[in-house]
C-alpha cells in the first residue's frame, strides 16, 4: 500500500514568481502613493500660471477657487 506524503507541496498560478495576492499587495499600495503624489504635485505646483490656467481652471467642481478675474480698464 502507497501512502501519501503528510506534506505536499502546494502549487500556486503565478507570473514571474508574483501571484495573485501579491500583485493585488502592490497594486493597491502603488495607487495609494501614485494618488498622493499627485495631489501634492498639484498642491506644489498650483501657483505656476501654465498650471493655473491649463488645469486647475478647469477642473469640474473646484475650478472656481482658481479663477482670476481680469481688472478691467
Amino acid at each position: 500500500m502507497v501512502r501519501n506524503p503528510p506534506i505536499q507541496p502546494k502549487f500556486r498560478a503565478n507570473i514571474r514568481g508574483y501571484s495573485a495576492e501579491t500583485a493585488r499587495y502592490w497594486v493597491g499600495t502603488s495607487t495609494r502613493w501614485g494618488a498622493f503624489a499627485g495631489v501634492a504635485a498639484l498642491f506644489l505646483f498650483s501657483q505656476v500660471p501654465l498650471m493655473k490656467q491649463s488645469l486647475l481652471q478647469k477642473t469640474p467642481l473646484l475650478g472656481w477657487y482658481w479663477k482670476v478675474e481680469e481688472i478691467k480698464k
